[in-house]
């Protein structure tokens, strides 16, 4: 079960660049909190290299309140690994 989850954070993560891609903040946001939700549950490395990925492209939008959040949340991850 843990390999399912694992592998959900990816294709997740995968999913948040593409909408970042497409400018599609929300959407980006929303599938980024779903892979965070798992990478907080199961650790999974390749998921969490992904999500950092698709943070560092959300850059440009920093400002934002949505992707704030993001940030903070990805901040938390790695403080508690």
């Amino acid at each position: 079960m843990t390999a399912r989850s694992k592998s959900r954070a990816i294709v997740l993560g995968n999913l948040s660049l593409a909408y970042v891609h497409q400018g599609e903040l929300d959407a980006a946001a929303a599938s980024l909190h779903d892979a965070i939700d798992v990478l907080e549950a199961t650790r999974g490395g390749g998921g969490l290299n992904i999500v950092s990925d698709a943070v560092r492209k959300l850059r440009r939008w920093r400002g934002e309140p949505v992707v704030q959040d993001i940030y903070d949340r990805v901040l938390s991850l790695m403080t508690t690994a």
